[in-house]
């Protein structure tokens, strides 16, 4: 089995003393693993860090194996560029934790690539603003659940089929309520901030409510069943992004 591809790393293991087994979410085949010879000693070393888009070669003798990477080369170097920017590190982490314990390897993203891709590119951009990236950041979390089948639907109200006052999302339906339909139920339903279904302004508890409406989700449909170990390693990562904020937690 052998083809070319382009891959973003999502995670790194080491393998002896100088060699790693390198996961990535490639563009065209899925999540591949693969044996990684020498790594800590080649002069290409620096190409192996979370966050880089490689391409490589991928090699095995038959498809159920692990294989190796030939003719790696960095084309993208996200990692150097927020390094030292713990949010930053916090998003591309909890996003990486995602994809690797929800999505089963060798089975064709590429959407979900290109979605990735194009977020690792907007968090690098010079003097991004911090509210904007988060923002980014919560609307690739719900691609993330529409892309494993779980999508909210937020086109119209389930009680009343308007698309007006988009205000509220039930969380047993996963679908959105109006402001007219929810008002009485408030307490009982998640808040829905507009810039997630329309152009809109947002400040921090817009943010925190968007953040609180995709973590909800995600506990419910795709955490709830993961080891704990792999519940906790994500929670940390939103913890801190929550904290971020500087709000308190309702």
């Amino acid at each position: 089995m052998k083809f070319v591809d382009q891959g973003i790393i999502i995670s790194i293991k080491k393998y002896s003393e100088n060699s790693l087994i390198v996961k990535v979410l490639s563009q065209n085949h899925g999540i591949y693993s693969s044996f990684v010879k020498s790594a800590k000693s080649s002069k290409d070393r620096l190409n192996f860090q979370i966050g880089n888009l490689i391409s490589f070669e991928y090699r095995a003798r038959l498809e159920e194996n692990l294989g190796q990477f030939y003719a790696i080369d960095l084309v993208a170097c996200y990692c150097s560029k927020i390094m030292f920017d713990r949010l930053k590190l916090d998003c591309v982490k909890s996003l990486f934790a995602i994809v690797e314990g929800c999505f089963l390897e060798r089975e064709e993203h590429i959407l979900l690539f290109d979605e990735l891709n194009n977020f690792l590119q907007r968090i690098t951009e010079e003097n991004i603003d911090k509210k904007d990236f988060l923002a980014s950041y919560i609307k690739l979390e719900l691609k993330i659940l529409e892309t494993l089948g779980y999508g909210i639907d937020l086109s119209s109200c389930v009680v009343t089929n308007s698309n007006e006052n988009l205000s509220f999302v039930s969380p047993k339906s996963a679908h959105a309520v109006s402001l007219e339909a929810g008002k009485a139920y408030e307490r009982k339903l998640l808040k829905l901030p507009a810039f997630l279904i329309a152009e809109a302004d947002y400040d921090e508890n817009h943010l925190f409510d968007g953040l609180k409406l995709s973590g909800y989700f995600l506990e419910k449909f795709i955490f709830d069943d993961k080891r704990e170990s792999e519940k906790k390693q994500h929670s940390f990562y939103r913890e801190n992004i929550i904290k971020s904020l500087n709000l308190r937690s309702e």
